[in-house]
């Protein structure tokens, strides 16, 4: 048995029945009650936000793509998610420009000069939420109260009293001030499309049914970080709050659904994907422990991004060692 043994499709898909529009499509649909679920605390602001991140990844790659004189990809879908994602994922407040500098990030220095879809080995939406992390600190971690229930005003600069997310909290060492119910709820401040846990997990269900998202690769993450915050708590509410809180924080459980599964920098088989997740979830946590931000799960995808082809062919070796014995023997 051996790679060329498979047919492969147009990367980054293993089938031929896998298009590239179809998996997009899907993680649109689903990321969109995360937007509504922002707009019904913030009003209109976070929708614009992630149509601003949403338009700038569209208009990157189309311009890319002609400077290149390369076929247009914007019809395939992965620009839109690109963009959507980064837009999902800064603060209700943010200036306009940060999900459109993320997303350009995203697409003219990550994903086109490596040859455009299919072809980057670091996953663009996490490259563009790394750049805007580290460039603007003071842009991203800054929520607003979500129990205020004023809308927010549309204007590029909003000028509201901020709270503390749950992440900051852990962070800093204190304890959280937030509930399990209201955490599964979403009533808490964080990034405008990781905060509606029960949507999230929904999502999570629709994509796995769809099977764009592979158990695989989420599973091994969130059991590895619920592992490590079960042995290493930063709350003093016991191992069930830890775990609770940590997995409801940041953008934690987005980043495993949405980000770590994107089927162009994640291993195609099985036993690799196992082991990406099991990476993924120790990096990600070693960034919350140890790292700067509040927040540094897009960092650790790239890290993670970078073992990626090398935990496949491990995978895949593990899965075929007797058949390679036996053809060395004969």
């Amino acid at each position: 048995m051996s790679y060329k043994k498979y047919k492969f499709a147009r990367a980054p898909h293993l089938r031929h029945s896998d298009k590239p529009s179809t998996m997009c499509a899907d993680v649109l649909v689903a990321l969109t009650p995360l937007c509504i679920f922002s707009a019904v605390y913030y009003g209109l602001r976070p929708v614009l936000l992630v149509l601003t991140g949403l338009g700038s990844a569209v208009l990157c790659e189309t311009i890319g793509c002609l400077i290149m004189r390369r076929k247009p990809t914007v019809p395939d879908g992965s620009a839109a998610v690109t963009g959507a994602i980064i837009g999902l994922l800064v603060s209700p407040i943010s200036p306009y420009w940060v999900p459109a500098a993320g997303a350009a990030f995203a697409i003219l220095v990550v994903k086109m000069p490596m040859g455009g879809s299919g072809r980057n080995v670091f996953n663009p939406a996490a490259a563009g939420l790394s750049a805007v992390t580290l460039c603007f600190p003071g842009f991203f971690f800054r929520y607003p109260d979500p129990g205020t229930g004023l809308p927010l005003p549309l204007s590029n600069t909003v000028n509201v009293a901020v709270v503390p997310s749950p992440a900051s909290q852990l962070a800093s060492g204190g304890q959280t001030l937030y509930s399990p119910i209201t955490l599964l709820l979403g009533g808490f401040p964080g990034p405008i499309g990781a905060t509606a846990i029960i949507i999230l997990i929904a999502c999570a269900l629709y994509l796995l049914i769809r099977r764009t998202i592979s158990p695989h690769i989420t599973l091994p993450y969130l059991a590895v970080c619920a592992a490590l915050a079960c042995l290493f708590p930063r709350v003093t509410s016991g191992a069930a709050g830890s775990v609770m809180v940590e997995l409801c924080s940041g953008y934690l459980l987005f980043c495993g659904i949405f980000i770590l599964n994107d089927p162009v920098t994640a291993p195609r088989h099985w036993l690799g994907r196992i082991g990406y997740g099991v990476l993924a979830g120790v990096l990600v946590m070693l960034t919350r422990y140890f790292g700067r931000f509040e927040e540094g799960a897009c960092f650790a995808v790239l890290l993670a991004n970078a073992f990626a082809t090398t935990l496949d062919r491990l995978g895949w070796y593990a899965l075929n060692l007797r058949s390679i014995r036996r053809r060395r023997q004969s």
